[in-house]
C-alpha cells in the first residue's frame, strides 16, 4: 500500500524542506524543483520534493581551476554522491578531507575543521552507504549510527563487517533516541514495535541504509515479521523532515525517527523506544594520519560544544573519546 498522493501546496513543501514559502516559489521559478499549476495555484508531488532533496545532495561543483579535470582521469579523483551520478574532484582538491554522513552534527564538525585550516568536502549519505563509501576510498571519515539486533549494540558489528582489514579510528559523537513518530494525540494508540504489525497503521518508511530503516528492519527480524504486511513499507522517504511532514499531514500514520524531527515538524507526537549511538569512523591512512588529532581536538573543542547547545534529543557524554581502533 502506498501513501495517498495528495497534491502538496507551497506551505507543505516549505515545511518539508524547512525553508520559507517564498524560497519554494523561487525554487519552482528557477526550475530547481518540479511543479505544476491547478488554475493559478502552484502544486507539487512528494516525488518532486524527494527529487529536489536528492539533487541537492550532489557533490560540490569542481573549482574553476583545471576545468578539464572531469574528462581527464589523471587529474581527478572519483567521488560518487548519493544520487549515483558521479562527479570528478580536481587534483587540487584531492587532499581534501572527505567527510560523509547526514547528521547535523557532521555539518558542525565540518565548520570547526574548516576554521582549523582543514580543507573539508562534505558528502551527504545515510549511515550504511557512508560506511561502504569509506571502504572503497570515496570518503576519509563517515558518521554512522546502525543498530545490530544480534549483539544489541550499535555500529561496531557493521564496522567490522563492512570494513574488513581496514585500519580505522572510531570517535564517540552522541547518544540519541529512536522511536515512533505519530500524529498528534496518537489516534491509533501506537506504543510498541509490535503495534506496527496489527494496527493497520500506514508507515512513512525511510530509505534502505538509513539508521531508522536499519533499526526497523532489525526489529521486524527479531519478531519474525513480514515487512510487506505493513502498509506503506515499500514506499521509501529519503528525508526525516519529509517523513515527519507526511505523518503530520495525515498522509501516513507512523514512522521510525528521532526526537529532533518531533521538534522540527508541527503536528507530531513522539514515543521513544530505544537509545542509539552516533560515531565518527576515520580511516587511518597517510592522508589522514596528521588529521586524526585535529579531528579529535575539534570534537572536544569548546566551539564545537557551543554549536551543539541548541540541538535537542542528543546526549553528548564521552564526546570525542576514541572508543575503538584497529
Amino acid at each position: 500500500m502506498e501513501f495517498k498522493q495528495k497534491a502538496l501546496a507551497a506551505d507543505d513543501v516549505a515545511q518539508m524542506l524547512d525553508v520559507s514559502k517564498n524560497t519554494v516559489y523561487s525554487l519552482a521559478k528557477e526550475g530547481r524543483i518540479s511543479s505544476y499549476k491547478v488554475g493559478r495555484k502552484l502544486r507539487f508531488t512528494l516525488d518532486d520534493v524527494q527529487a529536489y532533496i536528492a539533487q541537492s545532495k550532489q557533490a560540490p561543483p569542481k573549482p574553476k581551476i583545471a576545468q578539464d579535470a572531469a574528462s581527464n582521469p589523471i587529474d581527478g579523483v572519483w567521488v560518487p554522491p548519493v544520487s549515483g551520478i558521479g562527479k570528478r574532484i580536481p587534483r587540487a582538491a584531492a587532499d581534501a578531507f572527505l567527510l560523509g554522513g547526514s547528521d547535523a552534527m557532521v555539518d558542525g564538525l565540518s565548520t570547526c575543521l574548516a576554521e582549523s585550516g582543514v580543507y573539508v568536502l562534505r558528502s551527504y549519505q545515510n549511515s550504511y552507504q557512508a560506511l561502504v563509501d569509506l571502504y572503497f576510498g570515496y570518503l576519509d571519515a563517515a558518521a554512522v549510527s546502525l543498530w545490530d539486533s544480534s549483539s544489541e549494540t550499535c555500529n561496531l558489528p557493521y564496522i567490522k563487517r563492512l570494513l574488513p582489514g581496514m585500519p580505522v579510528k572510531v570517535f564517540q559523537m552522541a547518544y540519541y533516541t529512536q522511536g515512533l513518530l505519530v500524529q498528534r494525540g496518537n489516534p491509533l494508540n501506537l506504543r510498541s514495535w509490535g503495534d506496527l504489525l496489527h494496527s493497520g497503521a500506514v508507515l512513512a518508511n525511510r530509505e534502505r541504509g538509513a539508521a531508522a530503516r536499519v533499526l526497523l528492519d532489525e526489529r521486524l527480524r527479531i519478531m519474525e515479521a513480514d515487512p510487506k504486511t505493513i502498509p506503506g513499507y515499500d514506499r521509501e522517504v529519503s528525508s526525516a523532515l519529509v517523513q515527519g511532514s507526511l505523518i503530520a499531514r495525515k498522509d501516513a500514520d507512523v514512522g521510525v525517527g528521532t526526537e529532533k524531527v518531533f521538534h522540527q515538524v508541527r503536528g507530531l507526537d513522539y514515543l521513544p523506544l530505544q537509545t542509539e549511538q552516533l560515531v565518527l569512523v576515520v580511516a587511518k591512512k597517510p592522508s589522514t594520519e596528521r588529521l586524526l588529532r585535529t579531528v579529535q581536538a575539534n570534537l572536544r573543542s569548546t566551539a564545537f560544544k557551543q554549536g551543539l547547545a541548541s540541538m535537542v534529543g542528543y546526549d553528548f557524554r564521552l564526546l570525542g573519546e576514541c572508543i575503538y581502533e584497529t
